[in-house]
């Protein structure tokens, strides 16, 4: 008698750039990876479960001036050096209708992919002149390209922290390690050798806690990703 060993089951692949994203997002039927975009891609290559649906989630930086901290960015592209990958359709589609039926507040637009925070708000409207992105972040091109490799679908659910007219002080360059955990002691230093970032801290503190219950929400939505990417299995 032979027994065929069954596949693997398919899961639903979160890519993150914090912890406390990639935490929002685990569950029993779900991966979640974050980090820097070098180790994103070194743990991506070892992923080798059957992927139902591949999903940019965490927060970002709103490009456009309309959107506010807290609000819901379902992305219909990826775009980074020139180049865009576009996201499901009919998935981003769904995703923006259930999270309106929940009562959200939703935008659909691409989402420029970049390698460096966004700092100020002449550099948000610059990159926004340059693509017409609603909203940045570091690794949606990074799990764009991936589901692009594998023919996996892909989606992009991002919830806006550092709205257009918001500058970021300087010290959230190192204030995230390559793992995706927050470095408190150089965001000290940080403050004890620059007091006056002090105030745009607290902003972005703000902002922050807005932007991570709005992804809870999400996260926690009943059904918000039943059946998306079943299709294509």
């Amino acid at each position: 008698m032979i027994f065929l060993r069954s596949a693997p089951p398919s899961r639903l692949l979160f890519i993150s750039g914090l912890q406390r994203e990639a935490r929002i997002a685990r569950a029993a039927d779900a991966l979640a990876l974050c980090g820097s975009g070098e180790m994103l891609r070194a743990k991506l290559a070892k992923v080798a479960t059957p992927l139902q649906l591949t999903i940019s989630f965490g927060l970002c930086g709103g490009l456009d001036p309309a959107l506010r901290s807290g609000d819901i960015v379902i992305g219909t592209s990826a775009l980074a050096g020139g180049a865009a990958v576009l996201a499901d359709e009919s998935i981003t589609r769904d995703l923006a209708a259930r999270l309106q039926a929940a009562g959200e507040r939703v935008s659909v637009g691409a989402v420029a992919g970049v390698d460096a925070p966004v700092l100020t708000r002449l550099a948000k409207a610059e990159l926004r002149k340059a693509t017409m992105a609603a909203a940045v972040d570091m690794e949606s091109h990074i799990a764009a390209r991936l589901a692009a490799d594998r023919k996996s679908p892909f989606a992009i659910l991002r919830v806006v922290s550092d709205p257009a007219c918001r500058d970021l002080p300087r010290l959230v360059t190192k204030a995230v390690r390559p793992d995706g955990s927050v470095d408190l002691g150089a965001v000290a230093f940080g403050v004890i050798r620059s007091p006056e970032q002090m105030l745009g801290l607290i902003a972005t503190a703000r902002d922050s806690a807005i932007a991570f219950a709005a992804l809870r929400r999400c996260r926690r939505l009943p059904g918000l990703f039943s059946g998306l990417g079943l299709a294509h299995l």
